[in-house]
């Protein structure tokens, strides 16, 4: 009789038992965090574009630039490095309506930092709005709330703003991390980065300038931390005058000298690559600006490089690969959108 029983135990008990580990396991595979679409054990890949769309004669190029990132479902993300259009579109509120909706219905997540045209430019007499602080300051509303991305998927940011004190209202300077990567963005524009034209300007400039140099020296402490394969720095403006074609004679007192020194003495000690991608001077290329040449004399940062994307009337994107396991980590790759290549004479 004691055996019965015991047989009867094991018939309804194991199953039992069976039935909950498979459960509590379903369960576990249910909540965990997907892997991100782009990502593999070997990497993954990304997007940036960025100064296209100058005219209403131009959105359908950016129509098909979007929609090409849209097609290509392995991107993580897509960064804009700012201008989106030229400032006598750019200034309007009517214009950040477009972009951001568009950027929203993008199907990857969306990270943007602002261009010259959308704040720093708006005091030209034929464009509208005409106060750039006004129009900085409205800017920060429309395109930087919430703590994710833009896009139809999103993942989490994180903003220098959250750190409080000084830097409260600079949200626009993000930072992320995926596949041993550091990802930043920093608020630096074109037209000589908002300094030597007024007061008001310059005092503007004064304060985001300490932000940004900050957010930098954070960047690399955080990169440091984590024992980061890489850094990547993304803006919109172009550092480097030396290098033709535009932006030519650099401006005394330059809007860029300090985030040039800072990066050289950040790039020095961090010793693992580096990558600054901006936009501004609407001419694809891949170099490696912080030469002894440029440099003055300071010792060369040869794991630096310099990459900036397509800009108008040029409306084609680049793809980015990264892979922790190569020695460089990223490779580029240009993206022609083959709808808005220029038709053969």
């Amino acid at each position: 009789m004691a055996g019965m029983k015991a047989l009867l135990l094991r018939k309804h008990i194991v199953p039992l038992i069976a039935a909950v580990v498979i459960a509590t396991l379903a369960g576990c595979l249910a909540t965990a965090p997907p892997p991100a679409p782009g990502q593999t054990a070997t990497g993954f890949t990304f997007g940036v574009i960025g100064d296209l769309g100058y005219s209403p004669q131009e959105e359908p190029l950016l129509a098909n630039v979007l929609a090409d990132l849209n097609r290509d479902t392995s991107l993580a993300f897509v960064v804009h490095v700012g201008d989106l259009s030229s400032p006598r579109f750019g200034c309007t509120e009517e214009l950040w309506a477009r972009r951001l909706a568009q950027f929203r219905a993008l199907v990857h997540p969306l990270v943007y930092t602002p261009g010259d045209n959308e704040w720093t430019d708006c005091h030209a007499p034929d464009v509208p709005g005409g106060d750039p602080l006004e129009r900085l300051a409205k800017l920060r509303t429309v395109f930087f709330e919430g703590n994710h991305t833009l896009g139809r998927r999103t993942f989490a940011l994180t903003r220098q703003s959250g750190s409080g004190g000084a830097f409260a209202k600079y949200r626009e300077n993000v930072r992320w991390e995926l596949g041993e990567v550091t990802f930043l963005t920093l608020h630096v524009t074109g037209s000589n980065n908002g300094r030597g034209r007024s007061s008001d300007g310059d005092a503007e400039y004064a304060e985001r300038n300490q932000a940004n140099l900050a957010w930098l020296r954070q960047g690399f402490d955080d990169a440091k931390a984590r024992n980061s394969r890489a850094i990547m720095i993304l803006q919109q403006a172009n550092l480097f005058h030396e290098f033709p074609p535009f932006p030519g004679t650099p401006q005394n007192p330059s809007g860029f000298s300090d985030l040039r020194i800072q990066l050289q003495l950040a790039g020095d000690a961090f010793r693992k690559p580096i990558v600054l991608v901006h936009g501004d001077s609407h001419f694809f290329r891949i170099d490696r600006p912080l030469s002894p040449r440029v440099t003055q004399n300071a010792p060369p940062v040869e794991h630096f490089t310099r990459v900036e994307t397509f800009g108008s009337p040029y409306h084609h994107w680049v793809h980015v690969t990264v892979d922790p396991g190569d020695p460089n980590v990223f490779t580029f790759r240009q993206r022609l959108v083959t709808a808005n290549l220029a038709p053969p004479r």
